[in-house]
């Protein structure tokens, strides 16, 4: 669940660096400078577009009498994941499965064509700056992270979008919203207190990590607050009026602060987020909007309610399979 959005963040850092440090943006391969992109949870105008593009791709995949869509929960039987989300950020990169290897899944491809951009990165960098080669004896660790139990549930698409048009697309935006958020709280509630020897670079990615993250989220929230507002009231409501009392308080006491670290996240010459990060005495605004996040969490978690839709029971699968292939 976490790997998808920080594929993503490691394309927007490769690309930066090209683009700002090296010089060499316009080698970058396609995939990576198309995949960076996706930090944006929704697309002006093209919603619509690319909810239907996504489902088609599930039916296909899938089959439309099948339990189609998949969502991986936690242990209270919240949902943390989905196969809609990687279809997302990946529908635009079909053209990664090379035909020599038909049998690899296009993201073994892609994945190992940011290996190589890492690598090439890290290698100019070394040769660069040689101090990077001196080893830290105080450099941080982790503690083993206790595995924790995932559960995988399947259902139809029309039994989570039964809705009209409006309603479906909502929801879909939503579900976008739901993983990054839930990419923020493991990142503070399980990676976060397993580090050992923190050092300044630790809590440089943790608060990069959120700022990324979180400003997508409310970006998102508030569009569709603006564009879907009859939905946007019915999750409101579920909340029992406290996301938008979230959202207000949010915009008058910390969304102009976030906007501004959001808008530095290039490596240029001008002061960029690591000059904003050293000048910061403590991480309490993290943890301020570290409760903001898991609190939309919780209302969109609530308002979509996947653990309470029924897979289809098995035999109707088998049944429904017989009749699809005209037996």
């Amino acid at each position: 669940m976490i790997i998808y959005t920080s594929f993503r963040d490691v394309c927007l850092v490769i690309y930066e660096i090209n683009k700002n440090i090296l010089g060499t943006v316009e080698e970058l391969p396609f995939a990576i400078r198309e995949f960076r992109n996706k930090i944006k949870l929704f697309e002006k105008g093209g919603n619509q577009k690319v909810y239907h593009q996504i489902i088609q791709q599930h039916l296909v995949d899938y089959k439309d009498y099948t339990d189609n869509i998949g969502f991986y929960l936690n242990d209270n039987g919240q949902a943390i994941g989905s196969t809609i989300y990687p279809e997302y950020l990946l529908r635009r990169l079909q053209y990664l499965k090379e035909p020599t290897e038909e049998d690899k899944p296009e993201i073994f491809n892609f994945a190992r064509e940011v290996g190589s951009e890492l690598q090439r990165i890290i290698n100019i960098f070394e040769r660069e700056i040689p101090s990077l080669l001196q080893p830290n004896v105080n450099e941080s660790k982790f503690i083993e992270v206790q595995k924790s139990r995932v559960t995988y549930k399947d259902v139809n698409h029309s039994k989570l979008f039964n809705g009209d048009e409006s309603s479906n697309v909502f929801k879909y935006r939503l579900i976008l919203i739901l993983q990054e958020a839930f990419a923020i709280q493991w990142i503070h509630e399980i990676y976060n207190i397993n580090i050992i020897n923190r050092d300044t670079i630790d809590e440089y990615f943790l608060f990069r990590f959120t700022i990324n993250r979180f400003d997508s989220i409310v970006d998102s929230l508030i569009n569709l607050q603006k564009f879907s507002t009859v939905q946007f009231d019915e999750l409101n409501i579920s909340s029992a009026g406290k996301l938008n009392k979230l959202l207000e308080d949010y915009m008058v006491n910390d969304f102009e602060a976030v906007a501004e670290l959001r808008n530095t996240l290039h490596y240029d010459d001008v002061k960029n987020f690591y000059d904003y990060f050293v000048e910061i005495d403590s991480l309490d605004g993290l943890n301020a909007l570290l409760t903001i996040n898991n609190k939309i969490y919780q209302y969109i978690d609530d308002f979509l309610e996947i653990s309470s839709i029924s897979s289809t029971p098995l035999i109707e699968l088998i049944i429904k399979s017989l009749f699809s292939n005209g037996l």
